[in-house]
């Protein structure tokens, strides 16, 4: 007797961010709010509460864990929320225009500054900034800034550019430099934003603070589970489209997970 062949089920979770569509296949169906939840079980923007396995060996893990969640949450926003034709801005520190040098090297400092900084920019040009900004530490150990924003300002010309630089450097952010680059042909704004996310660091820097800081308001990713999932898979035709990137990875608990990318901008 011939023996009938039975499909092997997959459980899937789409993660729609414009543009941009993520796909994610588990071997075995995640179980309780790892799939049935709308939203996911902790929030990637608060390190404060940060849930760690009981066991001491699992700890370093769980909390580098919780970072390359918070990349990739910081990821999905800039994707959901800014584009081609938005502005990159890198606010730097000049430490001859900071009194106590030592302070470019703390986060309480360099975030109140930069809260300032948006209050300013929004009071001169009469705007309400949509953001998303990240830490980036020199080699030195002194932070600096990297923002996505909205700032519908049109600069086409290279002088343009630096004048307003210089503006902005000497009245609005006033501790350093600033360098302007407008994203007209980048088709991929969170990858090119979490490039610069401060790395190999312990969450502990993060005690209390936001891994990256943005702006009231910012749009999330949409998450389909399951037969939702399907349905979009469905709907983009992915099974025609080029993956921009795979990956496959086992965990204890759900089997082998597969995940792949794919940029509809890219064909």
């Amino acid at each position: 007797m011939k023996r009938l062949e039975t499909a092997v089920k997959t459980y899937k979770k789409v993660i729609v961010t414009n543009h941009v569509i993520e796909v994610y296949e588990y071997e075995r169906m995640p179980g309780g709010s790892d799939f049935s939840a709308k939203d996911d079980d902790y929030d990637a923007l608060d390190l404060e509460n940060i849930k760690l396995e009981p066991k001491e060996d699992r700890q370093a893990e769980r909390r580098q864990q919780t970072l390359r969640d918070a990349r990739n949450t910081a990821r999905r926003l800039a994707l959901m929320n800014f584009d081609s034709g938005d502005k990159f801005i890198t606010l730097t520190f000049d430490p001859k225009k900071v009194k106590d040098e030592s302070l470019l090297y703390s986060l309480d400092f360099v975030d109140k500054e930069f809260k300032k900084f948006i209050q300013r920019f929004n009071y001169r040009f009469d705007t309400k900034l949509k953001y998303l900004a990240v830490r980036e530490t020199h080699k030195s150990g002194r932070l600096h800034f990297h923002m996505l924003c909205d700032w519908k300002k049109n600069l086409i010309f290279e002088d343009e550019i630096r004048e307003f630089e210089r503006f902005i450097g000497e009245k609005v952010w006033k501790h350093g430099f600033v360098d302007i680059k407008q994203l007209d042909h980048v088709d991929n704004v969170g990858a090119y934003i979490i490039k610069y996310m401060t790395k190999n660091v312990s969450v502990e820097f993060f005690k209390g603070k936001k891994v990256f800081l943005p702006s009231k308001g910012l749009e999330r990713p949409i998450v389909y589970k399951d037969y939702e999932a399907e349905q979009i898979i469905k709907f983009y035709d992915i099974e025609t489209k080029k993956e921009v990137f795979t990956n496959s990875y086992e965990s204890e608990y759900l089997g082998k997970i597969v995940y792949k990318e794919y940029n509809l901008k890219r064909g």
